[in-house]
């Protein structure tokens, strides 16, 4: 019997079938892509590279566990610098490029709002830590927030001032931007509620070095102590011109002056007299998950870790579990993520709220004297 143009016909369509199957088998097999866009380089990377480390151990951590379901994961990274526009393009790289299967944000609320859009039309869950309440209550069900927002933060920061510092006449002083408007408007609104009224509010830009016309301006107001919310490197500048300025007043600062990258440009004298608020208290004496979190980053890494970077490290164990529960689908991840309850991390737990805030507790630190070494003043958890 010959070959027949129907047998070959069906030979090609067997062939083409076998090769579909093969190529789907394949990408089943391959590894889960997440997507990561990081301040790699520029003045942010303060607090980016610790993020990048956190969550390059965590796809380490996760895949010698099993990864997901015997399936690897990768996260591919793309730097944003310190601009929104760069935050954006490396998002929609990502997404059009590699078309990773979840994301994570930036630490820096303005490239959050700014990457917010595009992450709405994409439709992928991403875990982000910039704390600005602004960018949660942009309503975008796609965003889980894997810190404190900055009315936490700011709360924590007002509490200090008042049950420990025992503050009369607090200032404020701020960064010129969503993260630092939001903070000092709550904490405003906060010491208000408490009949402790602010004696003055002064902001800076972001790219301003020279602080001092705005602290002689809240000591002349007879300011007895001021909250500072700042980012790593502007605040450890406000710090150590405080006190060539010869401040003796208490100032109480946002977590990002206390992480280890602000810490490094600041000396124990200028830490006298400084609380501050960290998202959370991070030191081998805690014991536990904790303590082998902090002892395997600096033996990986070389630098001490910060709470930042582990927000992401559990935040990535988090997306882990929710794979493993529901798979990769993104509307099934997301509902998954949006009912997660009493989930214990290292450094928090997480319970999401309607608008994806996940975090309700943190840290009041003060460093020992004559160090620069942080120490628990004590846990804050609101409700």
């Amino acid at each position: 019997m010959g070959f027949t143009r129907k047998d070959f016909l069906g030979s090609m369509i067997a062939a083409t079938m076998l090769s579909l199957a093969g190529t789907a088998h394949g990408q089943q097999a391959g590894p889960i892509l997440i997507g990561a866009t990081v301040p790699m380089t520029g003045p942010l990377s303060l607090t980016g590279k610790q993020y990048q480390n956190s969550l390059t151990m965590a796809e380490e951590d996760i895949n010698k566990a099993g990864g997901i379901k015997g399936r690897q994961i990768k996260i591919v990274f793309e730097d944003t610098q310190a601009s929104n526009g760069t935050a954006v393009n490396a998002f929609v790289k990502l997404a059009q490029e590699t078309k990773p299967s979840f994301f994570f944000l930036s630490s820096y609320s303005t490239q959050n709002l700014a990457v917010a859009p595009e992450l709405k039309k994409v439709q992928v869950p991403a875990m982000y830590a910039g704390g600005a309440d602004a960018v949660a209550d942009g309503g975008n069900e796609w965003m889980f927030r894997i810190r404190p927002a900055d009315s936490v933060s700011a709360e924590g920061m007002v509490k200090a001032a008042v049950d420990v510092i025992k503050a009369k006449k607090p200032g404020i002083l701020y960064i010129q931007n969503d993260f630092g408007q939001g903070g000092a408007q709550t904490a405003a609104k906060r010491l208000e509620a408490a009949g402790i009224p602010v004696v003055g509010m002064e902001a800076y830009g972001q790219n301003d070095k020279d602080f001092s016309a705005q602290l002689l301006s809240l000591r002349s107001k007879g300011a007895d102590t001021i909250l500072i919310f700042n980012y790593p490197q502007d605040g450890a500048l406000v710090l150590r011109q405080a006190k060539v300025l010869g401040f003796k007043m208490p100032l109480v600062t946002s977590s990002a002056a206390l992480v280890p990258a602000a810490l490094q440009l600041l000396s124990p004298a200028d830490l006298e007299g400084v609380w501050g608020v960290t998202d959370a208290f991070m030191d081998a004496s805690v014991g536990g998950r904790m303590k082998d979190y902090v002892e395997r980053f600096k033996a990986k890494f070389g630098i001490d870790p910060d709470p930042y970077g582990l927000a992401y490290y559990d935040g990535a164990f988090l997306m882990a579990e929710g794979m493993r529960k529901v798979g990769t689908d993104a509307k099934a991840l997301r509902e998954w993520l949006a009912a997660v309850k009493g989930w214990q991390g290292i450094g928090h737990v997480y319970s999401y709220d309607a608008k994806g805030n996940g975090v309700r507790d943190l840290a009041v630190v003060k460093a020992k004297s004559g160090t620069k070494t942080l120490e628990l003043v004590q846990p804050v958890t609101l409700n």
